[in-house]
């Protein structure tokens, strides 16, 4: 399951995070950052990927984007 979503940084710049919980075995930041580059234009890259072991759900069953954590530093440090 994966989910991208837009997240502001302290500076007040927008960028886009994508949430995912893998399957075993579980791809790299590079594979996926890869995998997307080969199908999506640079400006619909995301800037950070987050690797979850569950997705936060609303009680309807839908992704509860404000339970999405902030991305850290270090789940953009490879672009």
């Amino acid at each position: 399951m994966a989910v991208v979503a837009v997240r502001e940084d302290a500076r007040g710049e927008k960028a886009l995070a994508a949430y995912f919980v893998p399957k075993e075995p579980s791809p790299t930041v590079s594979d996926l950052r890869g995998f997307l580059q080969d199908r999506l234009p640079d400006h619909m890259l995301p800037t950070s990927f987050v690797k979850l072991d569950t997705m936060p759900l609303t009680p309807n069953g839908k992704v509860d984007r404000r339970a999405l954590p902030a991305p850290s530093a270090a789940d953009s440090a490879t672009r």
